[in-house]
C-alpha cells in the first residue's frame, strides 16, 4: 500500500475498518441485495417488504428480519421511521449531488464524495463520479480505474478528511 505524509494525521488515524469487514457472509449478501435494489429501482427498499428479500435469496423472512436489525445496529444500513432503507453505504436512495456511474452502466447517488469514490471498491469496478463542492458548488469529476485515481477535475482538487472513527453513525457526520 502506498504511504503518504499528512500534515495533521498519522497513518493510523486515517485507517478505518470498512463496513463490509464488520459483517457476516449473510449480512453482506443482504446488504448487496439492498444496494442493487436501490440502484436498479431508483428508490429506497422498505423493510416491510423483507419477504421479497427472503424469496429472492432463499432464506426465511425471520432470518431476513434478524439480519436487517443487525445491519441497522452495525450502521451498515440506515432506515427512516417508515422503514425505508435510504442509505446502504455507499448507495443513497435519496438523490444527492454525488452521482456515480459504474462500469456496468448503472448509476446512483452517494451520501458524500468520499462514499462516491468508495463505490469503486464496493462494486469492484471502474467508476466515474460527477459531484459538486459542498463549499462553493463548483463541478467536480473523478474517475477511478483499476482501483486507482485515474483523472480528476478541477486540477487543484482537495479532499477534506473527517475522522470517522470518532462517530458511531457516519450518516450523521457525512
Amino acid at each position: 500500500m502506498e504511504q503518504y505524509d499528512y500534515r495533521y494525521y498519522s497513518d493510523e488515524q486515517l485507517k478505518i475498518a470498512s463496513i463490509d469487514s464488520k459483517l457476516s457472509i449473510e449480512e453482506k449478501r443482504i446488504r448487496r441485495y439492498l444496494m442493487n435494489y436501490v440502484i436498479d429501482n431508483g428508490q429506497a427498499f422498505n423493510i416491510n417488504n423483507s419477504s421479497q428479500v427472503a424469496k429472492n435469496l432463499g432464506i426465511t423472512g425471520e432470518e431476513v428480519n434478524i439480519i436487517l436489525d443487525s445491519l441497522i445496529q452495525k450502521n451498515g444500513i440506515v432506515a427512516d421511521e417508515e422503514g425505508n432503507i435510504n442509505f446502504i453505504y455507499p448507495v443513497s436512495a435519496i438523490p444527492t449531488n454525488h452521482r456515480i456511474r459504474l462500469a456496468d452502466g448503472r448509476e446512483f447517488t452517494a451520501m458524500c464524495a468520499i462514499d462516491a469514490m468508495g463505490a469503486a471498491f464496493t462494486f469492484k469496478q471502474d467508476i466515474d463520479v460527477v459531484s459538486k463542492c459542498s463549499n462553493c458548488g463548483s463541478d467536480i469529476k473523478v474517475s477511478i480505474r483499476d482501483g486507482r485515481l485515474h483523472s480528476y477535475e478541477p486540477s487543484d482538487l482537495h479532499i477534506l478528511h473527517v475522522d470517522l472513527n470518532k462517530n458511531s453513525n457516519w450518516s450523521g457526520s457525512c
